[in-house]
């Protein structure tokens, strides 16, 4: 587990979390008690069904974004197995036999340069694709999308779905508070209330504005890299100096699929996560895969004056392909 080795709640990390329940907290006070409940109303029976229906579909999906708050905070991202085909024990990679040892595993598309399987040297562990070592986690995570700060957690295989559902319903929340609160926002400016009821008005608006903006842009550019089977990560290196080769589209319907799971009417509720163990992923054309021992034993022979132990560089695009 990637929780395993890891101390994330120190200080650092904790303030970013408390920070944003700080917010989601401001928010939903001023929405309740200044316009839902109209305590600064001198007709406390004002547009009772109104508030009725705003109030039950408001709180229903704050309940639905902190449910998927504390599953993208509390639930493992996904990392290595400690068996024998990821911990390398069934083969030496430094032996005393003069042989290169490969240890048997599922077929790898992302490799160095070399054509050698990725290994990371602190989880000491062999990678698979889509697979990164997050420094502040201390663990490789499975397709590893990025580390959130704001969720204290990495965002991986097991929990993007709760990841990509919180930014979402946070969104939509924003949206709704801000269509409905308006209203009471361009009435204070008419009415007679107390200033401190008028200030949270206008503070409680321009806080969900400014978040709803920040969340929309967010959601748009996730909701694309799910449709392109991207992570962050992969996104950032297409975007370098080599253009990535291989692909894990499958097309649109089976992209948000790998993502938000196998059963299409459960899409927008935090369960039923994507199927798979997040070792193995389709990969779009024909690529080489792992190399063989002897393909491995051609390439080290052939190249004499360089040191076979030294670490290379990691490469997941078209140099990994051509391999």
């Amino acid at each position: 587990m990637a929780f395993k080795n890891t101390s994330r709640w120190t200080f650092s990390n904790v303030l970013p979390v408390v920070f944003v329940l700080g917010i989601i907290g401001m928010i939903w006070w001023t929405y309740v008690t200044c316009h839902l409940l109209g305590l600064h109303r001198s007709e406390v029976h004002e547009r009772t069904h109104m508030n009725l229906v705003e109030a039950i579909v408001s709180q229903t999906l704050v309940i639905l974004m902190l449910i998927c708050f504390v599953r993208a905070v509390c639930t493992d991202p996904g990392s290595v197995p400690d068996t024998d085909d990821w911990t390398g024990k069934t083969g030496s990679r430094t032996g005393a036999s003069s042989e290169p040892q490969v240890p048997i595993a599922p077929p790898c598309h992302e490799v160095k340069q070399n054509g050698e399987r990725r290994f990371c040297n602190k989880c000491t562990k062999y990678k698979p694709d889509r697979c990164h070592h997050c420094r502040v986690c201390n663990s490789c995570v499975l397709r590893m999308d990025h580390h959130c700060p704001w969720i204290a957690n990495c965002v991986g295989f097991r929990n993007h779905k709760y990841f990509l559902l919180l930014v979402f319903y946070s969104f939509v929340n924003c949206c709704f508070i801000g269509i409905s609160m308006g209203g009471t926002v361009l009435g204070s400016m008419e009415e007679e209330m107390d200033l401190a009821f008028r200030f949270a008005l206008v503070f409680g608006m321009t806080l969900t504005m400014v978040m709803g903006g920040l969340l929309g842009s967010f959601l748009g550019f996730h909701t694309w890299l799910t449709c392109q089977a991207l992570t962050t990560i992969e996104f950032c290196e297409k975007s370098s100096t080599f253009s990535r080769s291989i692909s894990y589209d499958q097309g649109l319907f089976e992209n948000i699929r790998a993502v938000l799971g196998p059963r299409v009417f459960l899409w927008l509720l935090p369960v039923s996560p994507p199927s798979g163990d997040g070792l193995t992923f389709f990969v779009h054309g024909e690529f080489k895969a792992f190399p063989t021992q002897d393909e491995v034993h051609a390439l080290l022979s052939s190249k004499p004056e360089e040191d076979s132990s030294a670490a290379a560089p990691e490469v997941t695009g078209a140099k990994a392909a051509a391999v």
